[in-house]
């Protein structure tokens, strides 16, 4: 999996979630699955940033338009548990 090509997309990802305070970090990345976790301390709304469904799909999207071999985008996002 080229490092720079998903760096990209979850820096673009990235950006996306910091307008409403939150941010993302890579957590892994292989057979074809990304793992994401979703951080919300920064967030003064935790409920404004998309629910983890919608940023999943963004993620994939983002991910897979570079990385072709990458299905499945997962987000651990801490208001689910």
């Amino acid at each position: 999996m080229d490092q720079a090509l998903l760096d990209e997309a979850v820096g673009e990802l990235r950006s996306i979630v910091a307008l409403d305070g939150g941010d993302v970090e890579l957590v892994s990345a292989g057979a074809g699955t990304v793992s994401l976790r979703l951080i919300l301390e920064g967030a003064e709304c935790r409920e404004c940033v998309m629910p983890r469904e919608f940023l999943e799909q963004i993620a994939l999207d983002m991910v897979s338009t570079r990385l072709a071999d990458v299905s499945a985008v997962t987000i651990d996002d801490p208001r689910d548990g």
